[in-house]
């Protein structure tokens, strides 16, 4: 098996979550990022930067998208078992008065799935005065983002993986990892695609609100719980009619309230596409437009439904960012091994990067065993025991369990 290095061009969460995952399978790994990936409390350009944290697909399309989502899961389940630091376990409600037109394609695939009954006297989130159409619940898995990345950096160097802060051209990708010297090249860049031919990003614009010391949220069984909500178009959508949702979901130290997915695209820094419709009679904030809305109808969904209350003096910080849906809107995950330097393309996860993270890098593997031989174990990094050989990307639970006591050093 040649040690030749495999190149991981992007260091989201794509990027190092592969790499780690290449890494324990044997392979010589070097990372290729702009920019240090260190947390960053800024407002940042990508929403996946400061994501949702929900292990849910919501704006992600692709052929593979069950499969994708299943291995995630079950690489989150082991993780949180092995107790790897800021993944979570809760109740999460998606619930719905506007008319739902058809089901989400990944509402059979989800743990503890229950549909609700609307007309019974059901614990349900939602704003007073509006009837509802839908509702369920799962036992979903939460990712506390700050909490979680760090955990994963710290994987990261223990691996001694290299990191290389350089700006790589993607159209130049043959002439920068000479196949002397290189054996593959995995582009997990994000915008990939558009970067290459220079084409506009098809975006869901996003907004968050992070409230300080917010209160944790439980239904009348005493369980945490998080929720999405769509109301009726009357009460909250976009300029072309699109019913827009509010969610809310708890990190260790905060509460973060969302509410929009807006389609469009960056233009020479101009956002063309869709927006929120404006000058709706009932909100009166202090905040500037749309933060005023997200604040307000989360507020009233909130103290309705539990006996807890929120105040714009919590209010930490305001995010605007932006979900990358990928080319054509939908996951490019391809292998083009036309060249003597094969490459993967592995981008356009739809705002769901953490959520399919664990998932792609799985099939990332398998493609790459396909293509080098599955290698024997080769390892560099000394602050950990010896990885067994059985311990490959197929075993989820020794991998989580490996990467928890890797963890604890």
């Amino acid at each position: 098996m040649s040690l030749k290095k495999i190149a991981i061009v992007g260091a989201g969460i794509t990027g190092l979550t592969t790499a780690i995952l290449l890494r324990l399978s044997g392979y010589n790994v070097e990372v290729f990022s702009r920019e240090h990936p260190v947390i960053d409390h800024k407002n940042p350009f990508f929403a996946s930067s400061f994501p949702a944290a929900s292990i849910l697909p919501h704006s992600f399309k692709s052929p593979i998208s069950k499969k994708l989502f299943l291995s995630s899961t079950l690489f989150y389940h082991q993780l949180f078992e092995h107790n790897f630091p800021g993944i979570h376990r809760q109740i999460h409600y998606e619930v719905f008065s506007e008319v739902l037109q058809s089901n989400p394609t990944y509402l059979p695939w989800l743990p503890g799935y229950t549909e609700i009954p609307v007309t019974g006297r059901y614990f349900i989130p939602h704003l007073p005065n509006n009837p509802l159409s839908r509702a369920w619940k799962s036992s979903m898995f939460f990712v506390d983002w700050p909490i979680y990345w760090k955990a994963l950096l710290s994987t990261f160097d223990a691996l001694e993986i290299p990191l290389a802060i350089e700006t790589i051209d993607l159209s130049q990708i043959d002439s920068r990892f000479a196949s002397s010297e290189y054996s593959l090249a995995i582009l997990a860049s994000g915008s990939g695609f558009e970067e290459i031919h220079n084409k506009p990003l098809s975006l869901l614009k996003g907004h968050l609100i992070e409230i300080s010391n917010g209160p944790t949220l439980r239904n009348p069984d005493g369980e945490l719980f998080s929720y999405n909500y769509t109301p009726p178009a009357k009460v909250y959508s976009t300029l072309n009619g699109k019913a827009q949702d509010i969610y809310s979901y708890p990190r260790s130290d905060s509460m973060i309230l969302g509410g929009s997915r807006i389609a469009g695209h960056l233009i020479e820094g101009e956002w063309i596409g869709d927006d929120l419709l404006t000058g709706y009679n009932f909100i009166e904030s202090i905040l500037d437009w749309p933060f005023a809305a997200i604040f307000e109808l989360n507020k009233i969904l909130i103290e309705h439904s539990t006996n807890a209350t929120i105040d714009a003096f919590q209010i930490k910080s305001q995010l605007l960012g932006y979900r990358y849906l990928g080319p054509n809107s939908s996951l490019c995950f391809k292998v083009d091994s036309s060249k003597d330097l094969p490459h993967v393309h592995a981008y356009g996860l739809g705002g769901a990067g953490v959520t399919l993270s664990w998932g792609l890098a799985n099939e990332i593997v398998t493609k790459t065993n396909e293509l080098l031989g599955k290698p024997q174990i080769y390892r560099t990094h000394t602050l950990s025991p010896s990885i067994p050989h059985n311990s490959s990307f197929e075993k989820p639970e020794m991998i989580a369990s490996y990467l928890a006591k890797l963890n604890s050093l």
